[in-house]
């Protein structure tokens, strides 16, 4: 989005007996000031002041145009028009409005649609590098339905983040605590035959259903000092650590009941991790790619060059009589058959195009903080 320079509106309003040609020139450089300060808009507040010039800009430049309309109706009050003539000056003028209207609604658009594909850009950019954004992901299949896997992955990888955290922890205790249930582990069977294999099984259930009183208890009746000294200490920590070590209806006992459940973790992290390689930024370029078309659609409405033109041309056709039927007939083709297509038909798309731009936007903050945390916590 850049601003033209060319002599199309000038001649525009020579063409149509506009004499404001100056002012509709400074008018659109003004507009195009507004749009290029508001592209340093930090947040939606400082947005909101580029929003409030823009409007006053509008205000004052459509005065303008309402006070030249006054004096053209003066000066031409004793011509009476043809028919056709006096047909189109009441459309036209009933039309003004509407048309200044909705002339603000898309430049208001503009602005924000220009601030959010610079910011855009400028933002993905940090993420595609050496890449070119226009191209990157193009071999990928993208669509709207990625947006709602790559959510699944990083809540995924956020849960899987946060059970290795506590699996580790847990293995940490455990491998604390591994010499003393392998050294009762091999001492009950030792000391008490077959009778302590049963015994380790009863003690290790008990300590399994964090049932420690139990436990205990088992331990007091075994007859070595030693084996119930070991028992006692066991239940103790187990107790101390029961809540960090709980998982399903238990605890676990030993770290080597850790070995499946955390390379089951590691495994889905490396897939979580190779989805979100691949997809976080070419979702990214995919909406900013959404940006892009609603950029197209708003070139269809027109450019802010041409509506400034088109008003000028309604302005002139509700105050100028014309004498030549054929005349007055070619301006309802030339002005206002176009005039009630942007109205009813064009003009309308803004209310989509602005909530469009705003979903794109809260997606592509989401997507950029999520991949930012998401490459924060890769490189820690």
């Amino acid at each position: 989005m850049q601003l033209l320079d060319s002599e199309q509106l000038e001649f525009a309003f020579r063409l149509y007996g506009v004499t404001l040609e100056a002012q509709a020139r400074r008018f659109y450089g003004d507009v195009w000031q507004v749009i290029q300060d508001a592209e340093k808009a930090q947040d939606t507040a400082a947005l909101r002041v580029h929003e409030r010039a823009l409007r006053e800009q509008c205000r004052s430049y459509f005065a303008v145009v309402n006070d030249w309309r006054t004096e053209q109706e003066d000066e031409h009050e004793s011509l009476e028009g043809c028919a056709p003539s006096r047909d189109n000056a009441r459309e036209a003028t009933k039309a003004l409005p509407s048309f200044e209207k909705q002339f603000y609604r898309y430049a208001l658009c503009y602005m924000e649609l220009n601030r959010a594909l610079i910011r855009s850009r400028a933002r993905i950019g940090h993420f595609v590098q050496d890449h070119n954004i226009e191209e990157y992901g193009k071999n990928l299949d993208v669509n709207h339905g990625t947006g709602e896997l790559l959510n699944r992955s990083h809540r995924e990888l956020a849960a899987i983040q946060k059970q290795l955290v506590r699996f580790r922890h847990m293995k940490t205790l455990l491998q604390a605590s591994d010499p003393l249930m392998e050294e009762l582990g091999a001492l009950l069977p030792r000391l008490m035959n077959i009778e302590g294999d049963h015994q380790l099984t009863l003690f290790k259930g008990a300590l399994r259903r964090c049932e420690f009183d139990r436990a205990e208890k088992l331990a007091l009746a075994w007859r070595d000092d030693h084996l119930r000294a070991t028992g006692r200490l066991i239940a103790t920590v187990f107790r101390r650590n029961a809540a960090a070590l709980k998982i399903h209806e238990g605890i676990m006992l030993h770290s080597g009941e850790l070995t499946l459940p955390l390379s089951i973790l590691h495994s889905d992290e490396v897939k979580a991790r190779a989805f979100l390689e691949k997809y976080n930024v070419a979702y990214m370029v995919f909406q900013f790619r959404a940006l892009l078309h609603l950029g197209y659609l708003l070139g269809r409405i027109g450019s802010i060059e041409g509506l400034i033109i088109h008003h000028a041309k309604l302005a002139s056709l509700s105050v100028r009589p014309q004498l030549d039927p054929d005349y007055a007939k070619n301006q309802q083709q030339q002005v206002l058959l176009p005039t009630r297509t942007l109205l009813e038909s064009r003009f309308p798309t803004l209310g989509a195009i602005f909530n469009e731009m705003e979903t794109i936007q809260a997606t592509l903050e989401k997507l950029i903080v999520q991949t930012r945390e998401y490459q924060a916590h890769t490189k820690a």
